[in-house]
């Protein structure tokens, strides 16, 4: 390790303490902020989480319920809180006059903000009053379950600022853990959103009964939409196809860990979105992205009836299988129609940090 750098984690649910004990068992100097003083307090002294039993957080990382104390001289700060929270964290974050004036971000939150429909690094700029080049984005198929097992995974860390993209990425990668320098963070902030609303789609599916043509139409279809939107808004067409998207959008669709797939399987059950949520302990982030993503597409005039129809069921009370019929009686068109033209370019700039 070239450098030990001094790094304060937001947020310690899964991903959050995953990744705290991640860069603190690479020798860095971790600081992990916990919300709740009695969380803080418990997981200071177990280092274990209730809902990640594969987690043992190493001794040397600091747990404090102090956000101050968590910040203070901390180059490097992750966001790993859940999407809804990130802006009054980095608010908060601000106020306590303890972030380092040159401090990089990194946020692993993968949502969009509710009202403003904002992608979580514009929110952070905000809030923090920094320019986006200091912002980058680690996201990717990268449960917290496998992550904290060091399970080999694969992911990306996107940004404006091609040297600070390549600090994180050395910061961050390790013998299990791959990270890909990107360039394209408006697409990769989106692919890690939208895919969750997939993901609840998928669960469906699963709750009714359905088999594998039907996964393999929703994840596929589910990349058109989620391109379409994510082009529309300035992405670059290929990051959709590559970890930030498809990657992910296949963990989330599919795996056993995924709590955006738990969500959907239960409304396929038969359960009310609120039913469903209540039997819960954890965030699934598809809930809250879900109205967001319908209204992008409303506002860029694109057809997305996958996203519209999530939106019914979720928002609606709509039935499923009602959806399920309108889906696939509704007329063909092009596959890919509607993708703009002239936004193929390459996300990736290629070397020897692949």
């Amino acid at each position: 390790m070239a450098q030990k750098e001094r790094i304060a984690v937001l947020g310690a649910g899964s991903w959050g303490a995953t990744l705290a004990g991640h860069l603190a068992s690479k020798g860095h100097d971790v600081a992990l902020w916990e919300f709740d003083p009695g969380a803080a307090v418990s997981l200071a002294d177990s280092r274990h989480l209730s809902f990640l039993p594969g987690l043992e957080l190493p001794l040397p990382v600091r747990v404090t319920h102090d956000l101050a104390l968590a910040l203070r001289d901390r180059a490097i700060i992750v966001s790993a809180t859940p999407s809804h929270f990130v802006r009054t964290t980095m608010a908060a974050a601000r106020k306590s006059g303890a972030v380092a004036p040159k401090a990089v971000i990194v946020s692993v939150a993968k949502g969009l903000e509710e009202k403003t429909l904002k992608r979580m690094s514009e929110v952070i700029a905000e809030e923090l009053r920094i320019p986006a080049k200091r912002i980058t984005a680690l996201t990717g198929p990268s449960h917290a379950e496998e992550v904290c097992q060091r399970m080999p995974t694969a992911t990306i860390v996107a940004g404006t600022d091609q040297a600070t993209v390549l600090r994180m990425q050395a910061l961050f990668q390790d013998d299990f853990f791959r990270v890909y320098p990107h360039q394209d963070l408006i697409g990769a902030e989106l692919a890690g959103a939208l895919k969750n609303i997939f993901a609840i789609i998928c669960g469906i599916s699963d709750g009714l009964g359905l088999g594998d043509n039907s996964r393999a139409a929703i994840l596929t279809r589910g990349l058109n939409e989620m391109t379409r939107v994510g082009v529309g808004l300035g992405g670059q067409s290929l990051t959709f196809f590559g970890l930030a998207g498809m990657g992910d959008l296949i963990v989330t669709c599919l795996s056993r860990h995924s709590r955006n797939r738990l969500l959907g399987e239960k409304i396929g059950q038969g359960k009310s979105a609120a039913q469903a949520l209540s039997e819960m302990t954890m965030v699934a982030e598809g809930m809250k992205t879900a109205p967001s993503a319908y209204e992008l597409s409303r506002r860029l005039k694109l057809d997305c009836p996958l996203t519209r129809e999530i939106y019914e069921i979720l928002y609606k009370g709509k039935n499923p299988r009602a959806s399920l019929h309108d889906l696939m009686t509704r007329q063909t068109k092009n596959e890919w129609q509607g993708l703009p033209a002239g936004r193929q370019g390459s996300p990736v700039k290629r070397g020897k940090n692949e």
